[in-house]
């Protein structure tokens, strides 16, 4: 079965806009994980949506997990196993939003003197996510930076996310398993991501 939707992923990703392949293969359907148990699905989504005050309908099982094996460039199509970790899409633009607004007060005191040092490299790094819509809400650190007080909301942001993921191993279908998530601003800035992978497997399976 497994060839069988690895071989209509290519013929779609080769014919169909990827847009279409995104919305198709990676947003929408039963995530190959929880194809013997569907209902799953929900209790992940639902814990998930609970624990961070989202939407349900904002947050996705995606990636291997999702289609049954790597949309990653450099290991796609390894097959997903047993051992293979469940990535989850997150959209939610306050939250996004929150964290950037964080970011630029700590940020503004400086921007005309310019920062230095780890500030630097931590701004750099900020910046580059921000600009491409998406972050990693629990691998955001500050210490070593000035002004740490500014910076505080975002443990507490950061804990949250760890928990809700973290307390996914209280049920049975989901102990033993590694459960994270990335936040995007909107579908827009998750699609566009997603289309520019879809666009580097064309490539190489071109």
């Amino acid at each position: 079965m497994a060839n069988t939707v690895l071989d209509n992923f290519k013929s779609d990703l080769t014919s169909q806009p990827l847009d279409w392949v995104a919305d198709n293969y990676i947003f929408e359907g039963t995530p190959f994980v929880f194809k013997d148990q569907p209902e799953s699905t929900r209790v992940l989504i639902d814990h998930l949506s609970a624990e961070l005050g989202l939407m349900a309908n904002n947050l996705r099982i995606i990636g291997s997990a999702k289609i049954g094996f790597s949309l990653d460039p450099n290991n796609f199509p390894r097959d997903f196993t047993d051992r293979s970790d469940i990535d989850v899409l997150v959209v939610d633009e306050q939250l996004f939003d929150t964290i950037w607004m964080i970011v630029l007060k700590w940020h503004y005191p400086r921007r005309i003197a310019g920062l230095f040092g780890d500030d630097h490299q931590w701004m750099r790094k900020r910046r580059k996510d921000l600009y491409w819509g998406w972050l990693h809400p629990d691998k955001i650190r500050y210490e070593g930076l000035s002004l740490p007080e500014v910076l505080r909301p975002l443990r507490d942001i950061s804990t949250k996310w760890f928990n809700a993921f973290h307390s996914l191993s209280l049920y049975s279908e989901l102990s033993g398993r590694n459960v994270s998530g990335r936040l995007y601003r909107s579908w827009d800035h998750a699609r566009s991501y997603h289309c520019d992978t879809l666009q580097q497997i064309k490539d190489n399976i071109a």
